[in-house]
């Protein structure tokens, strides 16, 4: 479901998703989510990638938490990347593939 992976060096935190990231898999996510995300003035100064390249779905759930993350990481420190085609335009309908960064 998602796998991270912290590079202190680079204050760089990848979360790896895979599935479908529907609201039943965001429940059990989202606590495992918060718990690794840096705080405070590490938060400030890294980035946070959420990596989606195996992920065919997202639910309405999954791209609160992204909008959630990113608003706590702040302008440019966080990024999706490697999205389907069809996730991609989830993002875009939505209006927030600019905001969250998405590729």
């Amino acid at each position: 479901m998602v796998q991270f992976d912290y590079d202190p060096e680079k204050k760089v935190l990848s979360a790896k998703f895979s599935g479908r990231m529907d609201t039943l898999a965001v429940e059990k996510i989202s606590e495992m989510i918060q718990f690794n995300i840096p705080q405070g003035e590490e938060m400030k100064t890294g980035n946070i990638i959420f990596d989606l390249q195996e992920v065919e779905y997202v639910s309405s759930s999954f791209i609160r938490i992204c909008v959630s993350v990113a608003k706590e990481a702040g302008k440019g420190h966080f990024s999706i990347i490697n999205c389907q085609p069809f996730v991609k335009k989830t993002f875009k309908i939505s209006g927030l593939d600019e905001v969250l960064n998405v590729s």
